[in-house]
């Protein structure tokens, strides 16, 4: 009896020893994975940030560069209409025009907790219009370059006139047709750009949305866009705002420049 006593004690203290243990190892997996967990959190939140900023200069810039070129386009039908070329030859985009390195980036976390598979195929759609835009403007560059002068000397009726106007004025259809993707491609990239924002400030929630937009706000004062283009901006794109939240966060923004 008492060696079975004895044997008893002991094998309680070794359950207990092994309790004992088990709680440590199981509490230092949970802070493990509590601290996996907020990187995870941290790299989610920074990537969702970058890509607003983003696709908010998308939404906010592109509908101007719409009109703007749907008013060029006006004006060269116009010319094309009449039988003159217009001022074509002038047209120029640099490649890289746009930056949009986010966007590849966050398509590149496809299948991991970065990006939903929601939100990666949106982007993978815009994604895809940007690549239009750019070839719009590399082919309104390529038909802009093909552009050549006819000389004062020659005459309308001379076969060097007609054979120069003629290849000018085929650039300047093609030309005018590539103005013409460009335009829809960009109003329709401003259109998904703020789809996907909208997405995104539902996954950030009001609070670290609002904070990423005054942020944004103060990067476009510091970088001298006029405070009458950023009030008139947030005013017309950041529903988040009152008219009178904007004028104040311009003046402590001026304050803090003092």
């Amino acid at each position: 009896m008492r060696k079975l006593f004895k044997v008893g004690k002991n094998l309680k203290w070794i359950l207990l020893e092994l309790f004992v243990v088990f709680v440590g190892v199981y509490m230092a997996f949970l802070f493990q994975q509590y601290a996996e967990n907020q990187k995870l959190a941290q790299e989610r939140d920074k990537v969702l940030i970058s890509l607003k900023y983003e696709l908010d200069d998308f939404r906010t810039s592109f509908p101007r560069y719409a009109n703007f070129q749907a008013d060029k386009n006006q004006e060269w039908d116009s010319l094309f209409a009449v039988r003159e070329v217009g001022d074509f030859y002038n047209w120029r985009y640099l490649e890289p025009q746009y930056n949009y390195k986010i966007i590849e980036y966050a398509m590149n976390q496809k299948g991991t907790d970065v990006v939903s598979f929601e939100l990666y195929d949106q982007l993978s759609k815009l994604h895809s219009f940007i690549k239009r835009l750019e070839h719009a403007e590399r082919m309104m560059t390529e038909h802009g370059q093909l552009y050549r002068n006819i000389a004062q000397s020659w005459s309308k009726e001379s076969m060097e006139y007609q054979t120069r106007n003629a290849d000018n004025r085929f650039n300047f259809f093609k030309f005018r047709i590539a103005a013409q993707d460009r335009t829809g491609n960009l109003r329709r990239i401003a259109l998904m750009s703020e789809e996907v924002v909208k997405m995104i400030n539902e996954d950030l929630g009001p609070k670290k949305t609002k904070a990423s937009e005054i942020k944004m706000m103060h990067d476009y004062l510091d970088a001298d866009l006029g405070e009458d283009f950023v009030r008139e901006m947030f005013n017309d794109y950041f529903d988040n705002f009152s008219a009178e939240e904007i004028d104040g966060l311009i003046e402590e923004w001026q304050s803090s420049k003092k």
